[in-house]
């Protein structure tokens, strides 16, 4: 009811009533997946109406892409730090954020949230490859024996394309690592196994996270199917199957201009600069927290009306005081903005960790307590078991075994936006 009176009172809606020529036109809603299941829930219920208009068959729900990235954060916090055994080797990601984040290691075994995640996977990725690359430029020269020399030895851009492209295929999961895990264990080394599967998570992770900030839709598109297999494989069977959705829906079942208006749309930049686009649940939620905490008033006048009063002054109020900053050139502690953290020294201290413990090399019949998980290969192998079982079984079955499935945020990464984790999306 809520939402029906929401959309009736919208002034596009309004003019299709005036017009009656709605059927032309669609209302793209973003939001989170419960956002869209209510989205639907409400078009079901108003299936059976014989006009368009009252069966909302204009209404299109777009996928939020901020809570995408949560639940991307939130599935390598699955595979790789809820698992208790995890935790035991020398080279697993808890053992390397003990060098970074000595102090937050509970935190982030229970409850890391967003951007104690977000950052934890940039951190760690960024050190490791830079050892990676390190041992991969001293193999070619042993004066290299640091980037920087190799720098000042100007290298070509060709030079730089060739030895990424030797190290994506080194240290990224092999296409036969299952293969390889049967082989005795004198022949293997389960830690590096595990660097490799990590080095792939956390890879695609940042890709995703690049391809949003950029607003490379066409980028971002070819990482969903990787993450539907993952998302599977952890129990997030809804994100999987909207992902999956979504991509049948835009490419194959939607006319031209709602699926150009979709891919255009998703994301949005609110600032103009480069390498600044933000989701559009993003874009809500951020509004959300200056409605609702910075500009929501004090004391008595912190009421609901007051709110909902002052709610379309919020870029005002911004506006004012970044004006007022920028006459008084205040700068550092006393604004919202902070300059980034020093992270030489703790990056230093990671990468001697991890040349100390060979994070990076085959070491032959080293164990690790923990196997990383393939969940790329498992969720592919589930997906495919699924159609199967769906070709075969009822639906009514099928939609019973849906109803079993674990599809929250977990306890890694909730469903709670914290305000540090509006900042935290580059």
């Amino acid at each position: 009811m809520v939402l029906e009176e929401s959309l009736a009172a919208a002034p596009s809606v309004l003019e299709y009533k005036i017009t009656d020529d709605y059927a032309k036109y669609a209302i793209i809603c973003f939001g989170d997946l419960l956002t869209g299941e209510r989205l639907r829930s409400f078009m079901e219920s108003r299936h059976e109406e014989d006009d368009e208009l009252l069966r909302h068959a204009h209404l299109v729900y777009g996928m939020g892409l901020f809570h995408l990235k949560m639940a991307c954060l939130d599935a390598i916090w699955r595979i790789l730090i809820q698992p208790k055994a995890a935790h035991d080797d020398k080279n697993s990601l808890m053992s390397h954020v003990k060098q970074i984040r000595p102090k937050e290691t509970g935190k982030i075994e229970t409850k890391p949230g967003f951007r104690r995640m977000h950052e934890v996977v940039l951190h760690t990725g960024l050190v490791a490859r830079k050892v990676a690359i390190k041992d991969a430029v001293a193999v070619l020269n042993s004066n290299w024996t640091s980037l920087a020399a190799w720098a000042e030895s100007g290298p070509t851009w060709d030079d730089i394309c060739g030895l990424s492209e030797k190290l994506a295929c080194k240290f990224v999961t092999p296409p036969d690592l299952d293969q390889t895990r049967t082989l005795p264990l004198a022949d293997r080394d389960g830690e590096y196994e595990n660097m490799l599967i990590r080095h792939d998570y956390f890879l695609l992770y940042e890709e995703l996270s690049y391809a949003m900030n950029a607003g490379d839709i066409g980028r971002l598109e070819t990482c969903f199917p990787t993450w539907s297999f993952i998302f599977t494989a952890c129990g997030k069977h809804k994100y999987a199957t909207e992902l999956m959705r979504y991509l049948e829906n835009v490419h194959f079942h939607y006319p031209k201009g709602l699926r150009n208006a979709i891919r255009m749309n998703i994301l949005v930049n609110p600032t103009g600069l480069e390498h600044k686009f933000r989701a559009v649940d993003w874009v809500v939620e951020h509004n959300n927290f200056f409605i609702k905490q910075v500009y929501c008033g004090a004391g008595s006048n912190r009421t609901k009306e007051h709110i909902i009063k002052e709610s379309p002054l919020i870029e005002v109020y911004r506006n004012i005081r970044m004006h007022v900053e920028e006459m008084f050139q205040i700068s550092g502690p006393n604004t919202s903005a902070h300059s980034l953290p020093d992270m030489t020294k703790t990056f230093e201290r990671l990468e001697q960790y991890m040349i100390q413990h060979k994070a990076n090399m085959f070491v032959p019949g080293r164990v690790a307590k923990y196997e990383i998980p393939n969940m790329k290969a498992q969720g592919m192998h589930t997906l495919t078991e699924k159609f199967r079982y769906y070709e075969t079984a009822t639906s009514a079955n099928y939609e019973q075994d849906d109803e079993n499935e674990d599809d929250g945020l977990g306890a890694g990464i909730d469903g709670a936006i914290e305000p540090e984790d509006l900042f935290a999306s580059d």
